[in-house]
């Protein structure tokens, strides 16, 4: 066939492997990601994102499904061009001499380019309508122009002339890439054409064209297929459609519904507290569909296990799968993959779904210890001859090695991760729309919204509007998140949803606290949670703070007086009796602390402990902090059963020099109240029959706990 040019031509490569003499025809290779695609269409994208997609199309979901996979095959026609097939010196003597001889003025353009400008013709004459500027071809120009993760810019002219095709080869090449388009439209089933490809449909099928074409592009996969003669395109692509499960499957992108369990056993509490059964019980009446929920109650209230319980409802209603849960820091990350990661293998069949951490130091948890394992390595450890005790639940949920790899994390079903790794769907990065993909087939929780800068807010303002235009549904988790910062963003989720800032002047949407207010993407009603749930939860988590000012020196990290006081704060804590935490505002400061205090059982750290995470200490001392950290700290002992505590404020030192406000060094003594707190902190503690456990952050040079009623 060397000298032949027509539908039987395979001679352009697509996947080559110089140094072996392993060359993979162009054409196998787009059937493949199309056949992949199906495949993803149907095993990986959610309810949600099907409907949403045929909807923006204006077809039915069955031709959706053909427009998709039409699409990726496209993906890399940009390679069936002169500029392209030279790359590979070998590989391309093995193309066809008709088309060597008739490759003209060769113009080195991108592939990605390349498709984008190659596809728009032959799209035209598929009835995608000529409009270079909003018509259906231009729209799928576009996708295929970023399927290496991001978009091309292009004249709209100069994409409709016939110029820009100019230096891709002569008249042959143009021939064939007609061919295959042909031959791939086929074989897909012949979907209709679009009237339209919106700009917001395009990105979400952007990211499913990548990432066809990532899996199609594995070498394992392409070298084990047959390229003989006797493998006809029609016989290629139906073995690719059989074989697509599996491969998806293998990548661990395959959807599966939980095991559900009743809430206290998969908490494994005794029973749910009465935020936790208001959302178990209220909220499914008030759910129809897609919507965000905004859920503000004290640290240690349980509002993770009440987003978890949230998501159940908010899945089933809005047609997603699985959670995206962030957070503020890698520490908090990490704690919380676990928990989570525990709540998914409790539900899994057979442990089947993957729980993947996404920041950028997740390959140092314990979790991704084995990432770096050659494939069919076996590891001689002797373990099989030792006692050692079973596995956490949570190792169960580890992914496997190919959702590990760069920018896919999101792409599982569960994923936890920082804050950041989101917003790079929404900032102009490559690969932002693989990132949305995988964000929006979700459940989209977000824990300690009050924790971020300005500027992070309004990229999270951004992304809310975003998951409201996909239907996409939010949880927003808060101690201190003010009810104007909340009303923003649940404004911001409903302008993505289609309205418009006129349409909801006069509503409100500032959620009670302690409780949560649930509103609707498609009505913008706001359902709250009912006074009389709300006045049994604020009993049940009733507690006294007392507040005492200790005066501390503090100019120095190695300030005697400062150090002095942390110690003295200290001291009722018995070796063995109390575990405690001390929370400093600077490196400096927390360095310094625990050389002072390096002979003591004592947790020294800067307010990174202030987010989120699992801590249990009986005692919290912090330097000076704002009052929304005091507010914090109260849900940091409150499960200390009946212990006796204060919460401590330092303030500086009179200035009788004239010094200029600074603090004259001097040795601080605690106040006779101080003192007697202190005394009585020990004398509780000396009859606790157990340590109290606490959850989450603390604040100000303080102890805090609970008084008894």
């Amino acid at each position: 066939m060397s000298g032949c040019v027509g539908r039987g031509d395979r001679s352009p490569w697509g996947k080559a492997l110089e140094r072996r003499g392993v060359v993979y025809p162009l054409l196998f290779h787009l059937l493949d990601s199309a056949a992949i695609a199906g495949g993803l269409w149907d095993r990986f994208l959610s309810s949600n994102q099907r409907v949403w997609i045929a909807r923006g199309l204006g077809v039915p979901q069955g031709v959706a499904r053909g427009l998709v996979a039409f699409w990726a095959g496209l993906h890399d026609l940009g390679k069936l061009t002169p500029g392209f097939q030279q790359c590979a010196p070998g590989a391309y003597r093995t193309v066809s001499r008709a088309l060597r001889g008739d490759a003209g003025d060769v113009e080195r353009v991108g592939h990605a380019r390349a498709s984008m400008f190659t596809a728009f013709g032959p799209l035209v004459e598929l009835g995608y309508g000529d409009d270079a500027l909003d018509g259906a071809a231009a729209g799928v120009a576009g996708i295929l122009g970023g399927h290496h993760g991001r978009f091309q810019q292009a004249d709209p002219l100069f994409l409709a002339s016939a110029d820009c095709v100019a230096g891709l080869g002569g008249a042959s090449w143009d021939r064939l890439r007609r061919e295959y388009v042909a031959l791939v439209h086929e074989q897909v089933g012949g979907p209709r054409a679009p009237q339209q490809v919106p700009a917001a449909v395009g990105v979400l099928v952007t990211g499913l064209v990548i990432l066809a074409d990532w899996l199609a592009s594995q070498e394992d996969y392409w070298l084990a297929k047959d390229v003989s003669e006797k493998a006809t395109a029609g016989l290629h692509f139906r073995g690719a459609v059989r074989s697509a499960g599996e491969v998806i499957e293998q990548a661990g992108l395959a959807r599966e519904d939980l095991e559900r369990l009743p809430f206290a056993e998969l908490h494994q509490v005794p029973e749910p507290n009465p935020l936790q059964r208001s959302v178990m019980v209220e909220l499914p009446a008030a759910v129809r569909g897609a919507g965000i929920l905004v859920v503000t109650a004290a640290p240690g209230d349980g509002k993770t296990e009440t987003a978890l319980e949230a998501e159940r409802v908010l899945s089933q209603a809005a047609g997603t799968r699985g959670v995206c849960f962030v957070l503020p820091t890698m520490a908090t990350s990490d704690e919380m993959y676990k928990r989570v990661a525990t709540a998914v293998a409790r539900q899994s069949p057979e442990g089947a779904l993957a729980v993947t951490l996404t920041h950028s130091m997740a390959w140092l948890n314990e979790a991704y210890g084995d990432a770096e394992l050659a494939p069919g390595s076996r590891v001689v450890s002797h373990e099989e001859l030792e006692d050692v005790p079973a596995a956490a639940e949570w190792e169960r949920a580890r992914p496997g090695a190919w959702l590990r790899g760069s920018k896919r994390a999101l792409l599982a079903q569960y994923a936890v991760g920082t804050f950041d790794q989101a917003l790079l769907s929404v900032l102009p990065v490559r690969h932002n729309s693989l990132r949305l993909l995988g964000l929006t087939g979700k459940t989209f929780v977000v824990d300690e919204a009050h924790a971020y800068e300005p500027y992070e807010r309004e990229l999270l303002q951004r992304l809310l509007s975003w998951l409201g235009r996909f239907g996409c549904p939010v949880v927003l988790l808060s101690a201190t998140l003010p009810s104007t910062a909340g009303d923003q963003l649940v404004r911001a989720y409903l302008r993505g949803a289609g309205w418009k800032k006129r349409q909801l002047k006069g509503r409100s949407f500032q959620s009670a606290y302690p409780g949560w207010l649930f509103v609707d993407a498609q009505t913008a009603e706001a359902t709250p949670m009912s006074p009389r749930r709300q006045e049994q939860h604020q009993e049940h988590r009733a507690a006294r703070l007392s507040v005492c000012v200790e005066p501390v020196s503090h100019r120095l990290p190695q300030d005697a007086g400062r150090l002095a006081a942390v110690g003295w704060e200290l001291a009722p804590l018995v070796e063995g009796q109390g575990s405690a935490a001390v929370v400093c505002s600077t490196v400096a400061d927390a360095q310094a602390t625990y050389l002072h205090l390096r002979d003591r059982t004592v947790v020294v750290a800067t307010q990174v402990i202030e987010q989120s995470l699992d801590l249990d200490v009986d005692l919290l001392i912090s330097d000076l902090a704002p009052p929304v950290a005091a507010v914090a700290a109260r849900g940091t002992l409150l499960a200390a059963r009946g212990l006796l505590a204060a919460l401590r404020l330092p303030r500086p030192l009179p200035d009788p020099a004239g010094m200029g406000g600074r603090a004259q060094a001097g040795r601080a003594q605690p106040s006779g109240r101080g003192a007697g707190a202190a005394q009585a902190l020990g004398q509780r503690l000396s009859r606790l029959p157990a340590l109290g456990h606490c959850r989450g952050p603390g604040g100000a040079a303080r102890r805090v706990g609970r008084h008894p009623r």
